[in-house]
């Protein structure tokens, strides 16, 4: 995640002073340092980098499933952990250098308070809401005289051959609603190929290329002078030379004021499926008249009929925009 941000100067909207620029050597850079995990009941699997190189680890919690065999367990080190306040057994699996875990709270990872700012905006209810339908040319004659802010997903990095979370899931054979999985296995059985795998996919979000629809929101947000919002843990934005803010819940609330979400006029959103960090909720909280624009292959859950919705390719849509307006 970003650095927390030293905003102090009185009633100035953040959201309106255009992306941060990139040098090449802070481009050259820009791999992050990142920690993700994934929890049940029994256990919790973590996967990230320090330094450029891969680390993963395995918990297990009282004690460890009896589809393990005898020589598989072995490979467990028996620790005392806090969890929820609670002293539980762990049976720890570690493999890279990985950071130390601090206790931990019975939500997982993606619901905990510092990935949510908001419940998350998603319709479920059948008939699904209707947002209006949009096409390039009205989005630009909106863009020439509305405030707006952009808000990218993993739609927008996959034509760089970047994939997201529920790819890293299926790939890796993640399924903790299972005793064992795949990924279990396959750590404890060879966690040197385990790694190598891992590293691939981590090393395709730092060092693919900017695709051309990062290339022309770079312009777009600099000529517009507004943000880019993105739950992307890749630096494919960054490699086109600006700075997206790579947002969670706790830095939404250290950085962003409510009074600012008002002076938006619409949210635009791009190759994004679902509110995963509740931000297009919080934004509807505090502005109701605001708008989501979602530029998308398909409807997503987070649109209700007040909003609106540009089907078609991004890597097209995007480019077009920018040389239109």
């Amino acid at each position: 995640m970003p650095e927390k941000y030293e905003l102090l100067v009185e009633n100035k909207n953040f959201l309106f002073e255009g992306p941060g620029l990139i040098s090449p050597e802070q481009e050259e850079a820009g791999e992050r340092d990142h920690l993700s995990s994934f929890r049940a009941d029994n256990r919790t699997y973590y996967v990230g980098t320090k330094n450029g190189k891969v680390f993963f680890g395995i918990d297990y919690y009282d004690a460890l499933s009896d589809e393990l065999t005898e020589e598989e367990k072995e490979k467990f080190i028996k620790e005392k952990r806090k969890i929820d306040g609670e002293e539980r057994s762990a049976y720890v699996f570690r493999f890279g250098e990985m950071p130390k875990v601090e206790e931990q709270t019975q939500t997982s990872d993606i619901s905990e308070e510092k990935y949510l700012v908001a419940p998350k905006r998603d319709f479920t209810e059948q008939p699904l809401p209707t947002p209006q339908e949009m096409d390039a040319p009205q989005l630009v004659e909106l863009l020439k005289s509305k405030k707006v802010l952009f808000y990218t997903g993993a739609g927008i990095s996959m034509g760089g051959g970047v994939h997201g979370m529920d790819d890293l899931l299926k790939n890796f054979q993640i399924d903790l609603a299972q005793k064992t999985d795949g990924f279990l296995k396959g750590s404890l059985a060879n966690p040197e190929a385990m790694k190598k795998r891992l590293q691939k996919f981590i090393d395709a979000m730092h060092k693919s290329p900017a695709t051309p629809a990062h290339e022309s929101l770079a312009r777009l947000a600099q000529k517009l002078k507004c943000k880019i919002f993105t739950e992307n843990n890749d630096t494919l934005q960054e490699k086109a030379g600006v700075r997206a803010e790579h947002i969670s819940g706790r830095w939404l609330r250290e950085n962003i004021q409510r009074e600012w979400l008002k002076e938006i006029d619409a949210v635009i959103t791009i190759g994004l499926s679902a509110d995963d960090r509740g931000f297009l909720g919080w934004y509807k909280e505090n502005n109701p008249n605001g708008k989501i624009i979602a530029i998308n292959l398909n409807q997503p859950s987070y649109t209700g009929d007040e909003d609106f919705l540009l089907k078609g390719d991004l890597q097209k849509i995007i480019p077009e925009l920018e040389k239109n307006l």
